[in-house]
């Protein structure tokens, strides 16, 4: 597998982007240089583990039974636009519908 190699310009443009960590594995170079403007830009630079989402709070996330159709049609179409129209539109809602049957009040 092909490594991925973060070069000083590269830092450059994911702080432009507004990206805040990178993942550095062992299929992720970062060279000197890079590592140094990460620094001097605010990109922290950690183990795939330390970013992961921390797991919700039971409760956190509460969808009042009112407005589920509202919550699921808005995640539904925010998820094809981000994913494109190869993806299974009919799957995604059940996925949505799924997760926000979970969280309803």
């Amino acid at each position: 597998m092909p490594k991925t190699i973060y070069t000083e310009r590269d830092v450059e443009d994911l702080a432009r982007r507004g990206v805040k960590e990178i993942a550095v594995t062992d299929e992720v170079y970062v060279t000197d240089v890079a590592r140094e403007r990460a620094e001097k830009l605010g990109i922290a630079l950690r183990a795939p583990s330390a970013i992961a989402a921390p797991a919700p709070t039971p409760g956190a996330l509460n969808v009042p039974r009112e407005n589920a159709e509202q919550v699921i049609a808005q995640v539904k179409a925010d998820v094809l636009a981000k994913l494109g129209s190869n993806v299974d539109a009919a799957l995604i809602e059940r996925i949505v519908r799924r997760v926000v049957s979970q969280v309803q009040s």
